[in-house]
C-alpha cells in the first residue's frame, strides 16, 4: 500500500529522507508539512496569543495609561498563561534599556496592567499558577459558550480541576466579582 507524502514526512521514509541534509530540500519538506497541518491548532495557539501580546505592551509602555488612568483594557480569548512572562519581560526591557526607553514613566509597565488591564481565560491551569505575578483582580473566567473550544457543557468540572488551589475569595473574584467590578455591575450582598 502506497503511503501519502504526509506519512513519509512524518515517519521519515521515502522522499522525506532524500534531502540528505540539503537545506533547500528540507525547507521544501517543511513547506509541504505546513500545508498538511489543519489551521485549528495554529489558530488556537499562535494567532490568539501573538495578537494579544503587542497591544498589552504598547498600552502599558506607551504612556497612554498614564495619561488616561481611568481607561480599562483587556485581552479576550487568549488565555492567561503568557501574561506573567509578558509583564515581567516588559519591566525587564524597561529597566535594562532605560537609555532608549521613551516615554519615561512614573511606574513600571506591568503596574499599568495591574491597575487598568484584565485578561480572560477558560481552561488555563498554568495561567492560574502565575496569578501572583499578574494579580488575581485582573483575571476573568469565561466558558466561551457555545463555541466548541470553550468549557461548556463541562464548565463545572473545569472550574473544579483548574481552580482547586484558589482560595474561596480568589474563586469568587475570578468567577464573577472581577467582571462585576470591571463593568460596574452591582453585586447583591
Amino acid at each position: 500500500m502506497a503511503s501519502t507524502y504526509a506519512e513519509e514526512v512524518l515517519h521519515g521514509n521515502g522522499r522525506a529522507r532524500e534531502s540528505g541534509g540539503n537545506a533547500q530540500a528540507a525547507e521544501k519538506i517543511l513547506r509541504r508539512v505546513s500545508r498538511l497541518s489543519r489551521p485549528g491548532t495554529t489558530n488556537y495557539v499562535v494567532h490568539a496569543l501573538s495578537t494579544a501580546i503587542e497591544p498589552v505592551v504598547q498600552l502599558c509602555a506607551s504612556g497612554v495609561l498614564e495619561r488616561f488612568p481611568k481607561l480599562r483594557f483587556g485581552t479576550v480569548e487568549a488565555g492567561i498563561g503568557w501574561l506573567a512572562w509578558t509583564l515581567w519581560v516588559m519591566d525587564e526591557g524597561y529597566k535594562k534599556h532605560h537609555f532608549w526607553v521613551a516615554p519615561k514613566l512614573p511606574m513600571l509597565p506591568s503596574d499599568y496592567f495591574r491597575r487598568q488591564g484584565f485578561a480572560t481565560f477558560q481552561d488555563d491551569p498554568i495561567g492560574l499558577e502565575t496569578r501572583k505575578w499578574v494579580g488575581i483582580d485582573n483575571l476573568l473566567w469565561g466558558d466561551d459558550y457555545p463555541h466548541h473550544e470553550g468549557t461548556w457543557p463541562r464548565s463545572q468540572a473545569v472550574i473544579e480541576r483548574t481552580m482547586a488551589d484558589l482560595t474561596e475569595d480568589e474563586r469568587q473574584k475570578v468567577l464573577g466579582l472581577n467582571a462585576a467590578k470591571l463593568y460596574g455591575f452591582e453585586v447583591p450582598a
